[in-house]
């Protein structure tokens, strides 16, 4: 079998190489990365022999130019090949029109590369399990555009594709480990929480966050992969945590108890736990305080800290997800893999459990694993 990959340098994508690799000594596998500092991610993660298993195509899945010349190179065969596209950009506050050209072109592109690689192709879309393409109010650009993908590949490839579809939620780290390739998704929650005790967060308490660790979703998604290849009947998987899904107001007093540990090791104070406001809280503080600034917080902090507040608190508010379907084992709990995935993150960033001036300008944005 070939395995076609895109987002290989990528959360999923970097311990889903590994797997494949590993599991099948035949393999031949394809990675689609648009820059050489994909490619050097991806390639400094693997061994010598590893990396002579794996052809590099360097091709940006945004630009139809590029994808043309790549699949120009690419030498069709009878080999079943399963496609899995895995490439996106997963920021929760972009819009949706900023997200198309990437998530919804980049898709009809993967698909065009896939049917220049391969006689026998089978697609496998990864989405998240935050969207679906019909019946959704979709909350950002990021799950509409990933629905919109979708729908689009549908309708111009699924007369001569066959087309699974691989959904997973928030993906943190290894659930035995704590270890993950890109710090996005929760993470900059945690940092938040880690840089300065920040006022407030919004959102429900009683919402429910669906957090699975990307170990479990790499055997999930590889499983998936195998069961095209062998019998290339269309598949569908959900990798959500259901009944595990675990309350907002308990995560974040988890995050604020391992950084509380990671305090005390250094002779620093404990912090006061976070108070989380309903939105109509925030809202009426917004309106009734319009130059208001918490002390201690730069104006670029602060900025950063509507945002975060806007992100989770969208999630916490309205905690819908789509149910486990067809997932082999059900997602571990993730109250006895998230100590590990905190405490593997402040062993990455120990400055920010140190006293200094706050860094929470420099954070990323708000992002979710895709997928």
């Amino acid at each position: 079998m070939k395995v076609l990959l895109s987002g290989a340098s990528g959360t999923v994508g970097i311990p889903l190489v590994a797997a494949l690799l590993a599991h099948d000594a035949d393999l031949r596998l394809s990675c689609v990365l648009r820059s050489q500092k994909a490619r050097s991610a991806l390639a400094q993660t693997l061994t010598p022999v590893q990396r002579e298993r794996v052809d590099f195509i360097e091709a940006d899945l945004s630009e139809g130019a590029g994808v043309d010349v790549a699949a120009g190179l690419l030498t069709m065969d009878d080999t079943p090949t399963v496609g899995v596209h895995l490439a996106a950009d997963v920021s929760w506050d972009k819009s949706c029109e900023e997200m198309q050209q990437l998530n919804v072109q980049g898709t009809r592109n993967f698909a065009r590369l896939l049917l220049a690689a391969s006689a026998r192709p089978h697609m496998v879309y990864v989405s998240t399990a935050y969207t679906q393409t019909h019946d959704w109010d979709y909350r950002n650009g990021y799950e509409e555009s990933k629905a919109m993908a979708e729908r689009s590949l549908r309708e111009e490839f699924g007369a001569r594709l066959p087309i699974s579809t691989f959904s997973c939620s928030l993906v943190v780290g290894d659930s035995r480990t704590g270890e993950i390739a890109r710090f996005n998704g929760l993470y900059p929650l945690i940092k938040f929480l880690a840089a300065f005790n920040p006022p407030f967060l919004v959102g429900n308490k009683d919402g429910l966050l669906d957090i699975v660790p990307v170990d479990w979703v790499v055997s999930e998604l590889h499983a998936m992969v195998l069961r095209c290849a062998a019998d290339g009947t269309p598949h569908e998987c959900v990798a959500s945590a259901g009944p595990h899904r675990v309350r907002y107001e308990t995560t974040v007093r988890l995050i604020e108890e391992r950084i509380a540990l990671a305090r005390r090791r250094h002779g620093l104070p404990e912090l006061a736990p976070v108070p989380i406001l309903r939105d109509r809280q925030w809202g009426f503080l917004k309106r009734a305080l319009a130059a208001w600034q918490p002390p201690g917080i730069s104006r670029s902090d602060f900025r950063y800290f509507e945002r975060l507040l806007r992100v989770y608190g969208t999630y916490a508010s309205s905690d819908r997800v789509r149910a486990p379907l067809h997932v082999g084992t059900p997602s571990p709990d993730p109250m006895a893999f998230l100590p590990g995935v905190v405490d593997h993150w402040i062993a990455h960033h120990p400055r920010t459990v140190r006293p200094q001036a706050s860094t929470a300008s420099s954070a990323p944005a708000a992002q979710e694993q895709p997928a």
